[in-house]
């Protein structure tokens, strides 16, 4: 008789038919063996160990490899009549596989939420492109419409700054040369012996004269005005800021620009007075500061000066105002379209992930259904406790080559076959 009728064995086609668990055995068929050997002690005794039981099974074949695979084709089908007799266990099992159907349903039903989610999503996204698309359309319908006021306050100022910033180089540059270079005599009274303020003020030779006694006074007379221009344009900026800030940066700019006028005001009415002194036959005291501020020239080079430069910092203020009127569209353009390209972005992730999501719903579907059809069979198997008692059946095996001092070859040959019988065995978590 032969090993696999001794042992009540089967084909090993009707050996894996159900699974231990939601996933299947993936199994070859494999014809019963023709080289068994006659053993009448085959049998698992009563409280002996699968390592004990697969040494002493080696020892009735004498460790012959061609015996190896019947073996376990037996000792397989064995667990397997174990674990079909065992009541707990089947109600576990099935208990196993009713709770991974439920916790399947429920992924696949928090999935079809994320997707139906996602898709309302999409729609809100590629609604609002459509809406930022004729917003863009409306500009584009519009861009030639420019606001006239602007366009007014524009050539105004525009007209207004240019003469503002000749006057400025002229003032300044005259000022600045009269102030720290130019020597006042005689030779510049008039037929009354007055000295006209008009001369120390604006000086047509100021540049060329500057020039005359050196590069030096030349830059400093040039830069002065760019000094003041420099003023107006950061009183312009401050003034545009936001913040309790600009409130104390203000004034003191002011302020700053206020003494530099004065220092120059008071440099030059100075010179007029000493000169007024050498002419007059009276004792006059020194120039000072409080003569200076009852002395109308003092006032009127301040004012020439520093309201005026206060006057330019108002109208280029208008003029930048204008100028962005007149961008406006331009700049409300770009805000748009760039707008448009960050809401595309966000489609085209939405989309990713619906794809995504779509996907994993459809791969949960088979899952479920595997599930119910393991669980219409009359008997479950624990396949993980049956790979387990197999390694153990094959390590007392082993262990029984190793006493009989088999060659390398021979345990190579016995490792390959136990490989393939383990392989027809997958536990899928």
């Amino acid at each position: 008789m032969k090993l696999m009728d001794k042992l009540g064995g089967s084909s090993l086609k009707d050996l894996f038919v159900t699974t231990a668990e939601p996933e299947p055995i993936e199994n070859d068929t494999v014809t019963s063996p023709q080289n068994v050997f006659e053993v009448s002690n085959h049998a698992r005794k009563v409280g002996e160990t699968y390592n004990q039981y697969g040494f002493r099974v080696a020892g009735l074949s004498e460790g012959n490899p061609h015996t190896l695979f019947p073996c376990l084709q037996s000792v397989c089908w064995g667990i397997r009549k174990e674990q079909e007799a065992d009541a707990t266990l089947q109600q576990e099992l099935q208990a196993k596989l009713a709770a991974k159907k439920v916790e399947l349903e429920t992924e696949r039903q928090n999935k079809e939420e994320e997707y139906e989610a996602c898709k309302e999503k999409q729609k809100e996204i590629a609604d609002e492109i459509q809406n930022q698309k004729n917003k863009l359309a409306d500009l584009e319908d519009s861009r030639y419409k420019r606001n006239r006021d602007a366009w007014i306050v524009l050539i105004t100022t525009t007209v207004l700054l240019i003469p503002f910033t000749v006057y400025f180089f002229i003032f300044y540059s005259s000022v600045a040369y009269s102030a720290f270079f130019k020597e006042f005599d005689i030779n510049m009274l008039g037929d009354g012996g007055n000295f006209k303020l008009s001369q120390a003020i604006f000086d047509a030779a100021a540049i060329t004269n500057a020039w005359t006694d050196g590069w030096g006074e030349l830059v400093f007379i040039l830069f002065m005005p760019i000094i003041f221009l420099a003023f107006g344009f950061v009183l312009n900026r401050w003034e545009r800021e936001t913040g309790w800030i600009k409130y104390l940066k203000i004034p003191l700019l002011i302020l700053v620009a206020f003494i530099f006028d004065s220092l120059l005001s008071y440099e030059i009415c100075e010179k007029i007075y000493n000169l007024d002194s050498m002419m007059s036959l009276a004792e006059r005291p020194n120039y000072s500061m409080i003569l200076a501020a009852h002395d109308p020239r003092f006032w009127v080079i301040i004012c020439l000066g520093f309201i005026s430069y206060l006057v330019w910092g108002f109208v280029f203020g208008y003029f930048m105002k204008a100028w962005e009127d007149l961008d406006l569209n331009q700049i409300r353009k770009k805000e748009i379209e760039e707008k448009i390209d960050k809401l595309v972005r966000d489609l085209d992730v939405e989309k990713s992930n619906g794809l995504n999501m779509k996907s994993q719903i459809a791969a949960i579907g088979p899952k479920i259904s595997e599930i119910d059809s393991q669980m219409s069979v009359s008997a479950r198997y624990d396949l993980a406790k049956i790979k387990l008692e197999l390694h153990n059946f094959f390590a007392g095996w082993q262990t029984y080559l190793a006493a009989l001092h088999k060659s390398e070859l021979e345990k190579q040959e016995a490792t390959d076959l136990f490989n393939k019988m383990i392989e027809t065995i997958k536990v899928v978590n």
